[in-house]
């Protein structure tokens, strides 16, 4: 009796625990939409409707949303990430065999080649050339009857009578614009005409109607008067979009203004600046005034108008910093820490190594292959791999044991189908090493490693890349702390600092979301400025989102196929692209082909990590998003 007592008290007390959980998750207040650890949106609740009743999709959504948003979630994953440290968990890399992979939200990580992996990579291989031939053989290239050869004349008669042309993708038929005559720099002051930005509604009195009167007398003739002068346009205050400018040095922005006057058109305001050895400003084509960081230091951009007692002026305060190098010094003495969890402290930054996998290798570039299979010979597929931060270490010490990144993507490209457009990102951001090319405190790169990416992905189809100080430039935050404490709990990290710089296109552009949970969000641009974290590039991990650059041709698009490094990577294609559609397959359930295959996409991009493309969760979820199912 007295131990059924104990079992009853010991199963109401669990009941009661359990349950006071379940409510307060059920009934809390503030329930978090961000998570601080992994940088993302968390899910939201799914709409109610029939369908998704239905189909299931509403009780799946709501479980996901309650497992995102469930209480002290981050601290219980840090908890578990702590108890695995404290449990001697080796994560360290040693090779293809032994090796951690850091996949950011992925659905599962790939821990090397166990056994079961190797007894299983030969079905795979087998299913995928089995696919491949299959696909090639049941859905051939449609015949094109033969046209005969026309001579010399007729071949240019028909270019000028027909509409239509076969252009190769990423070519534009239009005759190319002259390019525009640089303004002359203005060392040190302008006078720029600005219109009033709420002239006066003049409207002229209508003339009265004539009646004829009685003949008269005539009188003395009248002589006119001397007409008045115009009266002087009166600036009564200036507003510039910008008050503060933080730049690096080489790089720029565009400042406007704007004048309140008393009503006259015509208003003139004067642009000098303080310094022009730190900075130096130039009269924009479109207005307002480009502005060049040319050295370290801190200078005044000034506009006014009047003079005496009636001058008006803004300023516009500019600090200029040095490129941030991210390697340390060599002969600092410095060491690398590494970690049981595959990362490695150096110097001021945690640093990411590279991982390898033939098998998985192959996979990824054989789903590359298929997707160019299946959107057929209009649709260019490129691979763009992303290396991660411990490619801009030289020190011989360190580098002696990590994983070569460049040998790793030799390796990944000789798998490449020809068919298919191997992307060398590594070479060009390579070259710039020591800029700020990856987060010392994230394991992300920033919008500059991103940009040597888009860069060499532009050459590698034919187009021109936009220069860095073609977009205007923006910290959006010089505090940032990222993801890697949450993945070492390592108390040194808690002291790295990073900063998030943005290159904003000048293209007038909009961004769609579908986001996780079924909410849609419209934005202005690519780069959302209310969030200070990496989630500020294109607003994070989403299902689905399209944007539009309507001043791009409308019949040039592209579908991005992405892992969180692609996020940074984005905003660049609208420098070319009409329509960009992204597409992340971990929050995705949509058959993408089903979806675009008669969209008309000019490019398919895989934008992934040199980790993920080694991973077998990522081809899977790829091919997955084409309707097959590849095991791995």
């Amino acid at each position: 009796m007295k131990h059924k007592v104990v079992d009853i008290v010991c199963l109401s007390l669990a009941a009661a625990m359990f349950g006071s959980v379940a409510l307060l998750n059920l009934v809390q207040p503030n329930r978090p939409t961000e998570s601080a650890m992994e940088q993302r949106k968390l899910a939201e609740m799914p709409a109610f409707s029939l369908k998704s009743l239905a189909d299931g999709s509403f009780f799946s959504g709501t479980s996901v949303f309650v497992s995102d948003t469930f209480l002290y979630r981050d601290q219980l994953v840090g908890l578990s990430k702590k108890m695995d440290t404290l449990r001697g968990i080796d994560y360290s890399v040693g090779g293809e065999e032994d090796s951690f992979v850091l996949l950011d939200n992925a659905t599962g990580a790939s821990a090397g080649d166990d056994e079961a992996a190797n007894a299983a990579a030969d079905q795979i291989a087998a299913a995928f050339d089995s696919l491949l031939n299959q696909t090639q053989t049941e859905s051939p290239a449609e015949e094109t009857p033969a046209v005969p050869e026309l001579t010399a004349e007729e071949e240019i008669a028909d270019e000028v009578i027909t509409e239509e042309a076969v252009v190769p993708a990423g070519e534009i038929t239009e005759e190319p614009e002259p390019e525009p005559t640089p303004e002359p720099e203005i060392p040190a002051e302008a006078v720029v005409d600005i219109p009033d930005e709420n002239p006066a509604e003049k409207t002229p009195e209508a003339p009265a109607p004539e009646v004829p009167a009685e003949p008269a007398e005539p009188a003395e003739p009248e002589v006119p008067a001397e007409p008045e002068a115009p009266a002087e346009p009166v600036v009564t205050a200036i507003h510039l979009t910008k008050n503060n400018l933080k730049l690096t040095v080489g790089s720029g922005a565009v400042v406007n203004a704007t004048v309140d006057s008393n009503g006259h058109s015509g208003a003139k305001v004067r642009w000098s600046i303080s310094d022009k050895n730190v900075a130096t400003i130039a009269m924009n084509p479109n207005g307002g005034i480009d502005v060049k960081a040319v050295a370290e230091g801190t200078c005044t951009l000034t506009c006014s108008a009047g003079e005496g007692d009636a001058k008006i002026q803004q300023k516009c305060e500019i600090t200029v910093s040095a490129v941030i190098a991210q390697t340390p010094a060599e002969d600092a003495g410095l060491t690398a820490d590494f970690l049981p969890d595959g990362l490695f402290i150096y110097g001021d930054g945690v640093y990411t190594q590279a991982y390898y996998s033939a098998t998985n290798s192959q996979n990824y570039a054989q789903t590359a292959a298929y997707y160019k299979t299946l959107f057929g010979a209009d649709t260019r597929v490129s691979m763009v791999i992303a290396p991660v931060s411990a490619m801009v270490i030289d020190n011989p010490t360190v580098t002696s044991k990590i994983p070569d990144q460049k040998d790793i993507l030799d390796k990944m490209a000789a798998f490449v189908d020809p068919s298919v457009n191997f992307v060398d990102a590594y070479t060009e951001m390579y070259e710039h090493r020591d800029e700020y090319l990856f987060f010392k405190s994230d394991h992300h790169w920033t919008a500059r490693g991103a940009y040597y990416a888009y860069s060499a992905f532009a050459k590698s189809i034919g187009l021109e890349p936009t220069p860095l100080d073609g977009f205007d430039y923006n910290v959006m935050n010089d505090s940032y702390h990222g993801s890697m404490y949450n993945y070492t709990y390592d108390a040194r990290v808690k002291n790295f600092v990073d900063t998030i710089e943005a290159f904003f296109p000048r293209k007038a552009h909009t961004m769609t979301i579908s986001a996780i949970g079924g909410a849609t969000y419209n934005y202005n641009t690519s780069i959302v400025s209310t969030n200070k974290t990496y989630v500020t590039f294109i607003a994070g991990d989403n299902p689905y989102t399209v944007i539009n650059v309507p001043e791009n041709p409308q019949d040039f698009n592209v579908l991005v196929l992405k892992d969180s490094f692609g996020n940074a990577f984005v905003p660049f294609l609208c420098e070319h692209y009409g329509n960009i559609i992204v597409v992340d397959t971990r929050h995705s359930g949509m058959n993408v082909y089903e979806q675009l295959k008669d969209y008309g996409l000019s490019d398919i991009i895989f934008v992934n990590n040199i980790q993920a493309a080694n991973s077998a969760s990522w081809y899977s979820m790829y091919m997955k998003a084409v309707g097959v199912n590849i095991g791995g």
